[in-house]
């Protein structure tokens, strides 16, 4: 039986989240709901960069106003100890972005956008 990534030294702990900023919202202009999203994923990455087993993350726009993040862990304990720091609790996205639940069961869907249920999210460019 194969381990789960993160579990056994060889696989990295890989989680990746779609989200969206589909319109305006509550009076807040799209292009400003994107600017506070990406300002907010620029200093999860920073902080996450500080952090035991980070490895890397990569944030990438995959249709219109939609966007992939990925992050990868030597260990799925290095991710969970990112989960739980006080950074990253504090850490909230405006009104106005969504969140697509992951495709993966290893992925976390974020506590802090709620999510657009559909079947497929877009795909990432390749």
């Amino acid at each position: 039986m194969m381990a789960a990534p993160g579990t056994d030294g060889k696989t990295p702990y890989v989680a990746k989240n779609t989200f969206t900023v589909p319109q305006d919202e509550s009076g807040v202009k799209l292009e400003e709901i994107k600017r506070r999203f990406l300002d907010e994923m620029r200093f999860r990455e920073e902080k996450m960069k500080t952090m035991p087993d980070y490895v890397s993350s990569q944030l990438t726009e995959i249709g219109a106003n939609t966007y992939e993040f990925s992050q990868e862990w030597k260990t799925k304990e290095g991710f969970e100890r990112w989960m739980n720091t006080p950074e990253r609790r504090r850490s909230h996205f405006p009104v106005g972005v969504y969140q697509y639940l992951p495709k993966d069961k290893w992925s976390v869907p974020e506590n802090f956008a709620p999510v657009i249920k559909v079947k497929d999210p877009p795909k990432p460019p390749k």
